[in-house]
């Protein structure tokens, strides 16, 4: 089974696309799957998930905890990011026995601190990738060991441990979220939050305290109705839209 976190859908294709080439199913983490999972003998277990701040999301964290792998399972871990990992893998190795990860570069979206990259830039890494998951689907189908092909990036070290603590404690919280008068109530802010952190009430998405910083509610939005402070105002939005032809170049 591969498990796999994702706002936008760059870590959803990437999952669904190693479960075609290894023959696998995919299951998404969200609130509702913080559950126990057991990997027995013999089993095949991936994880695949956005790097937030160089270092993990706080709910595939979370989900970490349940998780109880036998020593003869297959593990491995693929990380999708804008540029570079920092040392979240590291530190997922650090967690659990892993036979194999890698980091596969996609379009860079977090619109808090960023412009989206341009539809061509975009679509190039998403080419880049679509050759580089063919690798690590091989790599996994022969079921290889000792496979660590991160790109961690400079300072990698300062930057998982200061940004991700500083990520965590201040640049989730859900207090600059609001949405704007072209909000027509539709709901799917809430149904796409994977902490169940939205509700829509009177027509309007209201937003607790338990925010994970995927960004979906704002990209995913029909009207681009939904903003975070002033910081997403003249920024562009982005949802991994790509068919299979796009990406094959066809």
């Amino acid at each position: 089974m591969i498990y796999y976190f994702s706002g936008t859908g760059n870590s959803e294709w990437a999952a669904r696309t190693l479960a075609g080439l290894t023959n696998d199913r995919v299951t998404r983490i969200t609130k509702k799957t913080l559950q126990p999972v057991m990997v027995g003998e013999g089993e095949s277990f991936g994880l695949v998930f956005p790097i937030y701040a160089w270092n993990m999301p706080q709910m595939v964290s979370d989900f970490l905890k349940n998780v109880s792998v036998h020593t003869g399972a297959y593990c491995y871990a693929v990380c999708t990011c804008g540029a570079d990992a920092g040392w979240a893998m590291r530190l997922l190795r650090g967690r659990m026995h892993m036979d194999g990860v890698w980091s596969l570069v996609m379009p860079d979206n977090y619109i808090v601190a960023y412009q989206v990259e341009d539809d061509e830039t975009a679509l190039n890494k998403v080419r880049d990738a679509n050759v580089r998951i063919q690798q690590i689907a091989a790599q996994i189908n022969a079921r290889k060991t000792g496979c660590a092909d991160v790109q961690s990036g400079k300072f990698a070290l300062v930057k998982t441990f200061i940004g991700g603590h500083f990520f965590n404690k201040y640049a989730r919280s859900s207090k600059p979220f609001r949405s704007s008068y072209d909000c027509t109530g539709c709901g799917l802010c809430e149904k796409v939050c994977p902490s169940e952190n939205i509700l829509v009430a009177g027509d309007m998405p209201f937003w607790s305290d338990d925010c994970q910083q995927c960004l979906a509610c704002i990209h995913r939005c029909p009207k681009h109705a939904i903003e975070y402070g002033k910081s997403t105002e003249k920024h562009g939005r982005y949802v991994f839209h790509y068919s299979k032809d796009q990406i094959e170049g066809k």
